[in-house]
């Protein structure tokens, strides 16, 4: 009996994780410096989450990159190279909670500094920030200045130079981009992502002022783990679904959950 209630819940996580899963789109342009660090993040946050990324190249990165390796690693549901007919940008984001570039080069950097949006993967980029859409940068590509530059022997950087970079990656932030360094990007997406709201949004009824709001479609165990003996009422959507681990969680510590 156990076996099979066991093979149950498998076949509904599996259900869960192709329809209800985060969608992300994952940015590859020119950059290479710890482009491989990137991945990593990227392949690790997929095997612990409910996630699915698509993949949009650009030229550069399509040439540079090795894209069937990549895609093998990050196992998106499409892959996109500019150059692709996208009819309307803004559709073609719509489904996407993040826009995650896996490492800005200083080519595309200064392009969305500028308002370049001469090729795809910067109008996406500046598109997704009009639209709302978080977007996150590994920097490390972008930033001659760090010291990964330097220990590849960039080093003769004059002053002048030095501050055109920093004032192009600090107008890509005032524009609203979050930039981090490449090992960061497992965490930053993480919290865009499923950083639980920490206060019910008025009109909730029958959950105390010290309650929880999750604002998911679906609520998975990880979701509510972050609550373990910090708020025993939580509200959630009234669509939202709960996955079989999620009601064992809640049964075996008490939770109260809401529906507003």
């Amino acid at each position: 009996m156990e076996d099979l209630k066991e093979k149950i819940r498998e076949i509904v996580m599996e259900v869960v994780k192709k329809y209800y899963s985060e969608k992300v789109l994952v940015v590859v342009t020119g950059g290479i410096v710890n482009f491989d660090v990137s991945l990593r993040e990227l392949a690790a946050l997929k095997r612990e989450r409910e996630i699915s990324y698509t993949l949009l190249f650009s030229r550069n990165a399509a040439k540079i990159h090795d894209v069937k390796a990549v895609t093998r690693q990050l196992e998106p549901e499409r892959v996109v190279i500019d150059g692709e007919e996208i009819k309307c940008i803004r559709k073609f984001l719509k489904p996407f909670k993040a826009v995650v570039v896996a490492a800005l080069s200083r080519n595309t950097a200064s392009k969305i500094a500028n308002l370049f949006s001469e090729n795809l993967t910067a109008e996406v980029i500046i598109d997704a920030l009009m639209l709302g859409i978080p977007v996150i940068a590994a920097r490390d590509a972008a930033d001659p200045c760090s010291e990964v530059w330097r220990d590849l022997g960039f080093i003769w950087m004059g002053t002048a130079l030095r501050k055109a970079y920093e004032d192009v990656l600090k107008k890509v932030e005032e524009y609203g981009v979050v930039l981090c360094d490449s090992d960061e990007l497992k965490q930053k997406l993480e919290a865009v992502l499923w950083q639980p709201k920490a206060k019910a949004p008025d009109g909730v009824r029958g959950v105390a002022s010290s309650g929880a709001y999750i604002e998911k479609n679906i609520v998975t165990v990880q979701d509510l783990i972050p609550f373990r003996g910090k708020s025993d009422e939580i509200c959630i959507p009234q669509n939202a679904i709960l996955t079989p681990l999620a009601v064992d969680f809640i049964r075996e510590n008490g939770v109260k959950v809401y529906r507003k």
